[in-house]
């Protein structure tokens, strides 16, 4: 998982790279690679949230609710 996790690091980090250098030589020759551009902010925007995702959803770690003695006491009456 951490492979996946840093492979899709770099391959941000090369499509912000890439779409930089769209946005930056197409009005000086002339190209009109506007949905090329939109398409990499997606697929960055995708990625990014599959990073964060990660981090925003973990579930809680077994062992730590077996050691607790009433997990659910705020519960209860």
């Amino acid at each position: 998982m951490k492979k996946v996790k840093k492979t899709s690091k770099y391959v941000m980090n090369v499509l912000a790279m890439i779409n930089a250098i769209i946005v930056g030589l197409s009005p000086i020759w002339g190209w009109n690679l506007e949905k090329v551009t939109d398409s990499i902010v997606v697929i960055t925007g995708i990625i990014g949230l599959y990073l964060v995702g990660g981090k925003l959803f973990e579930a809680p770690k077994v062992d730590e609710l077996i050691s607790q003695e009433k997990p659910f006491k705020d519960m209860e009456d």
